[in-house]
């Protein structure tokens, strides 16, 4: 089947953002499914159970060099498509590719010019994103190229494409600029429950992705150990901290007027009166006679 026709670039472009919010099916959408990869794709490259690294800057250079095919692979896993005929993806019958940068110096390959390309970035230290769409006309680009003769999407260039997504969070790496003191004590306990219910004992009211938890649950199954029967769950329920799940939560999450998460996030929390207890007593996260309320530490 030969691929579509349009008659301009931003006909193209729209059709092309249409076929990628069609082929998302995840309950945060295009831009939540990106959040959610760029971080595992990150974590993956990092590897902390394996290397007892925590953050991007400890990495070798090859390593977030990788990173961009990490992103790709996750991406086109994400939203279902094929790899193109020449190009990183099939989307909607037509060849596109994907970049990736730390950062916003998008290198574009020569046989990418004139193609529509998907344009991913981020900043580990502000925790923000970029995804959008470009066509890779040479007015786009800069007009010099580096050894292996790329071309950078130009400032003209960020302006002509278009954004799914611009600056938007996406789940932090909570290890960046983390407390060196409040991370020995965690790492002090010797069970991966007890580490990861002193992670959310500390930080309370934060989103907490399921990668920093694995980072140091230090086990072959690291949700087992925030779950109840043993986990995480059962260390801090007498305290009257519960946690809750983006999954299954969202709806209480909202009634507490917790900032919402995404599918892959946990947050703790305590009950600082007796309306939110109720709350989470209705829910089966609290004991019926804990009565204590305090505002959380922090």
């Amino acid at each position: 089947m030969p691929p579509p026709s349009f008659a301009d670039d931003q006909e193209l472009l729209a059709y092309l953002a249409a076929r990628l919010r069609a082929a998302i099916d995840d309950p945060d959408g295009v831009i939540g499914a990106t959040a959610q990869l760029i971080r595992r794709a990150i974590d993956e490259v990092i590897d902390a159970p394996r290397t007892k690294r925590l953050v991007l800057s400890e990495c070798e250079k090859t390593e977030k060099t990788y990173l961009g095919t990490k992103v790709e692979i996750l991406f086109r896993d994400a939203i279902g498509q094929p790899k193109g005929e020449y190009l990183d993806l099939n989307l909607g019958g037509v060849d596109t590719d994907i970049k990736h940068s730390i950062g916003t110096a998008w290198m574009i390959p020569r046989e990418a010019l004139h193609k529509p390309c998907v344009l991913i970035s981020e900043n580990e230290e502000t925790a923000r994103f970029n995804l959008g769409l470009i066509i890779c006309r040479p007015e786009n680009l800069t007009a010099g190229g580096n050894r292996d003769q790329k071309l950078q999407v130009s400032a003209y260039g960020r302006e002509q494409a278009l954004w799914l997504a611009r600056n938007e969070p996406y789940p932090a790496n909570i290890w960046q600029g983390f407390d060196p003191e409040l991370l020995a004590v965690i790492s002090a306990h010797r069970g991966g429950a007890a580490r990861i219910a002193e992670l959310f004992r500390n930080l309370q009211g934060r989103p907490i992705p399921r990668t920093a938890i694995a980072a140091i649950a230090a086990q072959l199954d690291p949700l087992k150990r925030v779950r109840a029967n043993g986990g995480a769950r059962d260390i801090l329920r007498p305290e009257g901290i519960v946690i809750l799940w983006g999954q299954n939560d969202r709806a209480l999450i909202a009634a507490l007027g917790l900032p919402p998460l995404l599918s892959d996030e946990f947050i703790s929390f305590t009950p600082r009166t007796e309306r939110e207890a109720e709350k989470l007593r209705a829910a089966g996260h609290l004991d019926a006679d804990h009565t204590e309320f305090s505002p959380p530490p922090g």
